[in-house]
């Protein structure tokens, strides 16, 4: 396996997403895409094509005093009335689907992909070949993290519609996860070519992070935002996107600012006051951190939000509360797997993070990297090795995680620290400061061992 870290992306990385936005967009009401999100929490993957519901100028606002209900609400509504209307309509199970993949992002009920999976066995055994079937089969096994299942969707897809720019979206998705990073460029930039908005766009913009070019991944999820409608789920959680790659460079006002727009967007957005949680910790303000991830953990009970809660409880001293934050996670880690998500490698890295049954760790690592040898993979990998004090193996697959050159802090820190167990003294130093530049206060966890490692 090649270790040696790779300077900066590939020209074709570069230029993908720079062709024009047109003028005069049309925003559909159930737009969605699928952009890198923090483990752990549940992507709805994909643009769901099936749903194609014409625009209405309607001031926000006024929408939603006239129809309060969530955007998947009305989807599962709506698509609930027409299957209805037709029980035996493949295409009708196929918005339905799409429907209720919108609502777990909304509520975090993994029981909807069990409901999703079931309408979409259906209509594929009736139209085996139909694009719309294919890219939401692909979506729902892109959120189930069954990335070699999405992979043959997503070429299904693209033979069957290979001007649908949801098609090669999939293809992208499943190929990022898989690790074949060339390859998913090339898809990316065939989806961008195709038609530049915000689910062409916000891919573009995190093979640029994985690639080390921040500014470039900040550009292209601006430009996202701005071709998303309004007042849409998907550009909120665009908008939050941004904000995370703001706070990865340290720019925590301007993430701040982002993370208030998303609210604006969507009144109450869950994500958005979690990234609001992370700015007050990243300001020192723990207690008011711990408020915000309580209220965003209770609205949305992912286990993003819960781990995140325990760490702060942990700073705080609160070694109860925060004991009863991670009980939590094991918890929804068996309902997700229950309704067919693979979560191992993120319970891996929970478990390596917080020393619980490490040796069960590196083993779901290894398992996993044999099947997708991703960048994020290889770097829970790595620090479960590390953790497990196989120094010799952590390395390796340290340097592997940093092959593309990104430019995330807290994988830098990793790989610093496991340099530094190496005996790495100078590249250890290299990484922390590197970690550091970016943004001192990162972790919430991680944060103050890096101070103190580089004397800060």
């Amino acid at each position: 396996m090649e270790t040696r870290e790779r300077p900066r992306p590939s020209r074709p990385l570069l230029t993908v997403g720079e062709a024009r936005l047109p003028d005069g967009r049309v925003f559909r009401s159930l737009l969605v895409s699928l952009i890198a999100i923090p483990l752990l929490t549940l992507p709805l993957a994909g643009l769901l094509a099936a749903v194609r519901v014409e625009p209405v100028d309607i001031p926000a606002a006024l929408e939603r005093i006239i129809d309060p209900r969530t955007e998947g609400e009305r989807a599962v509504t709506i698509a609930q009335a027409r299957l209805e209307s037709a029980p035996n309509d493949p295409r009708a199970m196929t918005v339905l689907a799409g429907a209720y993949l919108l609502r777990v992002r909304e509520t975090a009920d993994p029981t909807y992909y069990t409901k999703a999976d079931g309408l979409l066995h259906a209509a594929g055994l009736s139209l085996p070949d139909d694009p719309d079937v294919l890219v939401a089969s692909g979506s729902l096994a892109l959120s189930r993290h069954d990335f070699t299942a999405a992979l043959e969707l997503g070429r299904a897809a693209v033979r069957a519609a290979p001007t649908r720019p949801a098609a090669w979206g999939v293809l992208a998705d499943a190929l990022v996860e898989l690790g074949r990073y060339d390859d998913a460029v090339a898809a990316a930039q065939r989806m961008v070519d195709l038609r530049p908005d915000l689910a062409s766009l916000s891919r573009v913009s995190y093979l640029r992070e994985l690639h080390g070019d921040l500014d470039g991944a900040i550009d292209a999820m601006r430009r996202a935002v701005a071709a998303g409608a309004p007042t849409s789920e998907a550009t909120a959680w665009s908008e939050v996107q941004l904000g995370h790659l703001l706070f990865a460079k340290g720019s925590i006002d301007a993430a701040a600012q982002n993370y208030r727009e998303a609210a604006e967007r969507v009144p109450g957005y869950v994500y958005a006051t979690a990234g609001l949680a992370r700015v007050r910790a990243a300001r020192g303000d723990l207690a008011g951190a711990a408020d915000l991830y309580a209220a965003a953990a209770a609205r949305l009970p992912v286990p993003d939000f819960v781990i995140a809660l325990g760490d702060i409880y942990e700073r705080l001293g609160d070694r109860p509360r925060a004991e009863q934050q991670y009980a939590l996670v094991d918890l929804m880690a068996r309902l997700l797997a229950a309704n067919g998500v693979r979560v191992d490698a993120d319970l891996a890295l929970f478990a390596a993070d917080h020393d619980r049954n490490v040796g069960a760790a590196v083993a779901a690592a290894r398992a996993e990297y044999a099947v997708r040898p991703s960048v994020h993979v290889a770097d829970i990998l790595a620090w479960a090795e590390y953790k497990a004090a196989d120094i010799a193996s952590a390395t390796q697959h340290s340097r592997e995680a940093l092959r593309l050159g990104t430019r995330d802090p807290l994988m830098l820190y990793r790989a610093g620290v496991i340099a530094q167990a190496a005996g790495e003294s100078g590249r250890a130093r290299e990484l922390f400061e590197q970690s550091y530049a970016l943004n001192p206060a990162f972790s919430v966890r991680w944060a103050p061992d890096l101070a103190a490692r580089i004397g800060r």
